[in-house]
């Protein structure tokens, strides 16, 4: 679940870059890189670990132009590797940088069948090179010819991914697949230097960077914004879109809003479904409790649902990162015992209700519960603002194998025994639902119900498991 971020035509393209990463560092903390174009030609520079840490104020002068690239990866395929970090570069037939957010389900294949040679394990580096291939059998270099190598690009890919292309002298391209499972939004910004795009996954990058948001971009659709500033777009395939609801659950700043439906607000709504879903159990609760950060507006609704006091009965270490997207198991593990601490006063003697965003693996629950009963409190009801997960996703979020997802090997009865609460309740499907104010047939829930919005074969699955578990063993 990477972030992204493009600008063109402005005064310090690295300065608003770095600042957008920044405001999307949420969406990863592996890796991260900026290629900034004159538009004659680019210059790139990446690696591992944060943006604050990653680049210098040196840096950030040196890297002179008015247009590039931005990124902050999460890794899916590939590993922890500084080669994997993007944006992607080729020079062949012209200079073309790129970055994404996505996974592509078929790479394996892909792979084998273009006899295509990588210089790392990012999927991102192969839709560069498919790319990269068509446009230089088009034979030209204009408007028709780009839509015509996204196309084409576009008909073998199989997986999620919404990519923003660089091309000095030329533009920005960007395209999303049809059926828009990451989000991606562009704004346009007018000022007395003059006019500047910018795209990125999220709309607040555009708010914090001053631009007016335009829209989303549409699945399957493709737009050039031209060095004049033109702009041009194409509905390349027809649009299918399934968004990922775990974007609303979980990933997305709260202040963001994602395919018009607000973060925050839908929050709300998820808390006060799952505030019905615990009325219909016989039990009592002396106050609720977030885990935080991300569940915390859930927490609020469903306490002011319930007529019951809203505490924060943990605090957590700011200077920790998101222990769900961390690399291997030991890295979690570590980093939930660092993260956060209970505040016992607020939780001793007293029957909690502990809610979080989701249950994945159970490992973070599991410590909670022992956390908070080990401060003293009576009972702890353990509340998960997502319905159980329990399938692989293969579109960008590291849950790779159901081996990994305890709801895909346990009852709720079994789950509630593991973690050691008192009660365990789930968001069901239709209050997920219901909360995100969308048809259901507009989000995708295959990790709830395995309704894949692509064909996902048998052997594919079982590639993309061993990958990453090879991967984890080497991050170990």
């Amino acid at each position: 679940m990477c972030g992204i971020v493009g600008i063109l035509g402005t005064l310090k393209a690295s300065s608003e870059i770095y600042t957008g990463l920044y405001a999307i560092q949420h969406r990863d903390q592996n890796g991260a890189g900026i290629y900034i174009s004159n538009g004659e030609k680019g210059r790139l520079v990446k690696g591992g670990g944060l943006v604050g840490s990653l680049f210098s104020k040196k840096t950030l002068y040196e890297l002179e132009g008015s247009s590039g690239l931005g990124h902050v990866r999460y890794p899916t395929i590939g590993g922890s590797e500084k080669v994997d970090a993007q944006p992607f570069v080729v020079y062949d037939p012209v200079e073309i940088a790129m970055v994404h957010n996505g996974n592509i389900v078929n790479y394996g294949q892909l792979k084998q069948e273009l006899d295509i040679e990588l210089d790392s394990k990012c999927d991102l580096e192969l839709i560069l090179h498919i790319f990269a291939r068509e446009l230089a059998s088009e034979g030209k270099l204009d408007d028709e010819s780009l839509f015509s190598a996204v196309g084409k690009t576009m008909d073998k890919l199989n997986g999620s991914y919404s990519v923003a292309t660089m091309i000095p002298g030329i533009g920005m391209l960007l395209f999303r697949d049809p059926t828009a499972l990451r989000p991606m939004i562009y704004g346009k910004r007018i000022s007395l230097d003059g006019v500047s795009y910018a795209v990125a996954s999220e709309n607040i990058v555009l708010d914090i960077l001053g631009y007016e948001i335009l829209r989303d971009i549409r699945g399957g659709e493709a737009i050039l914004i031209k060095e004049d500033k033109t702009v041009v777009n194409r509905q390349i395939r027809p649009e299918i879109s399934q968004h990922c609801m775990f974007e609303w659950v979980y990933f997305a700043r709260t202040d963001s809003t994602i395919e018009k439906t607000n973060v925050y607000e839908a929050r709300l709504r998820l808390g006060k479904e799952l505030a019905k879903e615990w009325e219909k159990n016989d039990l009592h609760i002396d106050v609720v409790v977030p885990v935080p950060d991300t569940a915390r507006t859930l927490a609020l609704s469903m306490a002011e649902h319930l007529n019951v006091p809203y505490r924060e009965g943990l605090l957590r270490n700011r200077y920790v990162g998101r222990t769900f997207i961390m690399p291997d198991q030991t890295s979690r593990e570590t980093a939930v015992r660092i993260k956060l601490n209970p505040i016992i006063e607020e939780v001793k003697g007293k029957s909690v209700a502990l809610v979080d965003d989701s249950i994945v693996r159970g490992t973070t629950s599991k410590k909670l519960v022992k956390l908070l009963k080990r401060a003293g409190a009576k009972e702890i009801h353990f509340l998960s603002g997502c319905p159980p997960i329990k399938s692989p996703c293969y579109y960008g979020i590291d849950m790779p194998t159901k081996r990994e997802l305890i709801a895909a090997n346990c009852s709720v009865e079994k789950i509630r025994k593991t973690i050691g609460a008192d009660s365990l309740t789930y968001q069901t499907i239709e209050g997920l639902v219901s909360g995100l104010e969308r048809d259901k047939d507009n989000l995708c829930l295959a990790c709830l119900n395995e309704d894949y919005p692509t064909q996902v074969r048998e052997d594919i699955r079982k590639y993309i498991g061993e990958c990453r578990e090879r991967d984890r063993i080497k991050t170990t």
